[in-house]
């Protein structure tokens, strides 16, 4: 790994690292099944996607224990079902196979496991969540519902609710968007620590350290794409960086455990409460990359490893100094 320049940027060399990896298609196996052979998929698909294959059906798609006699029934009104049915077809249709996806993936995860050699290097299944489930991480399993993944112009995304579907996320729906969205979730469920009731300053710095890493990941990736802003959204945090930083410290936040105040600058939205229109949601992600970003540049000898394992985040906070 080397240092590049000044801007805390890591180039990750993986010419040599032996990975090959593929994604399942389990939204295929669902989908293409013969109807007569329909009550025979829970064997092959169980053979097929092991433990996976139950949580698809009781947790993802939230339908009857897989023991259940009923699963045919259920399985076959899923797949018959127009929605769901057109959702799978655009999915076939936009997609593909997935190559161009697969290959992102595979080299995202060759720097992984250079970064951090002892790693996890999941499976990665493609499933039809109903729109339930865009990303689903598990101990060792990347899941990504295809379905959320195909066009905001598809009319399937025209038909979905509103209230559960406002438009900043149906604009999200993009091919572009699978590879950044399901790499930021696996850092998110297995690369941070638990920081539940802790204060704003370290769900800033604790979601930067992700989001450096998703950099280091998919340095040809867009940042636009890895923060799921808008290009406009991500130029006005640029030149604002400054207001949106007084906005947080100048009301006593940094500190603070409240949810609200957390949940202002953390939680997704169309744009954050208290500043313009123009500002993204969860611009705390934001906030605490270019935190992280300013401490790496500062100790430029510092590993991925121990940034992870970095729990005092004052020590960040140091380094930071926008303008």
């Amino acid at each position: 790994m080397t240092a590049c320049g000044g801007n805390g940027h890591r180039d990750v060399v993986i010419d040599d690292v032996p990975l090959e990896l593929r994604i399942e298609r389990l939204d295929q196996a669902v989908f293409r099944t013969d109807t007569h052979h329909v009550g025979s998929l829970r064997d092959s698909a169980s053979v097929a996607f092991g433990s996976f294959f139950r949580i698809y059906i009781e947790d993802i798609l939230q339908g009857v224990p897989i023991e259940d006699p009923r699963l045919p029934l259920m399985l076959e009104r899923f797949r018959s079902d127009p929605d769901w049915s057109d959702a799978q077809h655009a999915a076939d249709s936009v997609l593909g196979d997935l190559e161009e996806q697969r290959q992102r993936f595979e080299d995202a995860f060759k720097r992984l496991h250079v970064l951090f050699p002892d790693s996890l290097i999941p499976r990665v299944v493609a499933f039809n969540s109903g729109y339930n489930f865009g990303i689903y991480p598990t101990d060792s399993v990347l899941g990504i519902g295809v379905e959320w993944f195909i066009g905001p112009d598809q009319p399937v995304i025209g038909f979905l609710a509103p209230d559960a579907f406002p438009q900043f996320v149906k604009e999200r729906m993009r091919p572009a968007m699978m590879v950044p969205s399901a790499m930021k979730g696996w850092l998110l469920v297995h690369y941070t620590h638990d920081i539940g009731g802790e204060d704003l300053l370290t769900n800033l710095v604790e979601t930067g350290k992700v989001m450096v890493l998703l950099d280091a990941l998919l340095p040809e990736t867009e940042a636009d794409l890895k923060f799921a802003f808008s290009k406009e959204q991500l130029a006005w945090c640029e030149a604002n960086e400054y207001a949106i930083w007084k906005d947080l410290v100048g009301k006593d936040q940094l500190y603070s455990r409240n949810a609200d105040v957390i949940g202002r600058f953390m939680n997704d939205g169309p744009f954050t409460n208290g500043l313009p229109r123009e500002s993204p949601g969860h611009v705390g992600e934001w906030i605490g990359y270019r935190m992280v970003k300013a401490y790496m540049n500062d100790n430029p000898d510092l590993t991925f490893e121990q940034l992870i394992q970095l729990k005092d985040p004052r020590l960040v906070l140091k380094s930071y100094k926008p303008r």
